[in-house]
């Protein structure tokens, strides 16, 4: 039997909202799960690093963003809606807190994994290690919202690998199972129960085939920086930063060609201006310090990078 998703997930799940998407791959396919699939708006795009440069690129000056669902973005208040991987709960108190809000979804939030149990252990390896992208697909297939004559060949030549390849490189899928064994099986079993035939199949893939796609991966990766991505994420944060939107419309829609979607919209954007990201150090997983930094800031977004760093986003003053 599948996993039943709550009321919560209908209720952002819904056809004709709009979203900010982030701008490496993985919240780039996202976005097109749910533009082709929900009819969604894509008005906005970030990139939430907890860098000086961490920006909000949106299509209108006017555009309110609490209306707005942020897409591979953990933002934090509680007036913003996400569908996210990123976000790490502190404790149980915080993942209360995020289900009181009632307008985000997070598959470490659904199986309660937190940076420090009731123990005071750190739980922060047992957090989910895919993408954004296959968390979406396998809720989409559950709430069965992907049109039935959808094909999504993952044995599919695109270049010199499957689409498999290119849609498990967000967030390095591949090399987090080939590193993080046990967490990974555990994960992709869940995302099995959790999704349908098609996240069934890239999952069994996964567990059966992660050994033999590493030189895949590295071939993805060079792909991706040869459309001008910064990073082997497939992040081009970089391009919107110098406005290139050419370099942008070729990346999108080679992205969307290769899933044969629909291709997410370029536009002249306006920069938001108003985040500034840092980084906390997390000194032998004392986290007195980051809850007081949290409280004490207007924090946009934020999330653990590991064990010991805490990448935060903050409204500047």
């Amino acid at each position: 039997m599948g996993i039943i998703l709550d009321d919560k997930f209908e209720h952002i799940f819904t056809r004709s909202k709009k979203c900010i998407v982030n701008t490496d791959i993985d919240g780039i396919i996202a976005g097109m799960l749910l533009q082709q699939f929900l009819d969604w708006e894509v008005v906005g795009y970030s990139s939430c690093c907890g860098k000086d440069d961490d920006e909000l690129w949106l299509k209108d000056a006017k555009e309110d963003i609490k209306k707005c669902v942020f897409v591979d973005l953990p933002v934090s208040g509680s007036a913003f809606s996400a569908i996210d991987q990123h976000f790490v709960s502190f404790d149980a108190d915080g993942i209360k807190k995020y289900n009181e809000d009632g307008n985000k979804v997070n598959p470490n939030v659904m199986r309660k994994r937190v940076f420090k149990n009731k123990n005071r252990k750190c739980e922060y390896t047992s957090k989910y290690p895919f993408g954004t992208a296959h968390f979406v697909l396998a809720v989409l297939e559950n709430l069965k919202m992907i049109n039935k004559d959808y094909v999504m060949d993952l044995n599919q030549k695109i270049e010199d690998f499957d689409l498999a390849d290119l849609l498990l490189r967000a967030d390095r899928v591949i090399g987090n199972t080939f590193r993080y064994n046990n967490n990974c099986f555990d994960w992709a079993e869940w995302m099995m129960t959790l999704g349908g035939q098609k996240t069934q199949t890239l999952f069994d893939i996964v567990k059966n085939e992660y050994k033999n796609r590493l030189s895949s991966e590295k071939i993805v990766e060079e792909l991706l920086l040869s459309y001008g991505c910064k990073g082997t994420d497939g992040d081009c944060s970089n391009l919107f930063r110098i406005k290139d939107y050419e370099k942008i419309s070729k990346y999108f829609g080679f992205l969307g060609d290769s899933f044969s979607i629909k291709s997410l919209p370029v536009y002249d954007i306006y920069d938001f201006k108003r985040l500034k990201g840092q980084k906390l150090s997390i000194n032998n997983y004392d986290l007195s310090n980051a809850k007081q930094e949290i409280n004490r800031n207007n924090v946009f977004s934020f999330a653990f990078v590991n064990m010991h760093t805490l990448s935060l986003t903050l409204f500047k003053e």
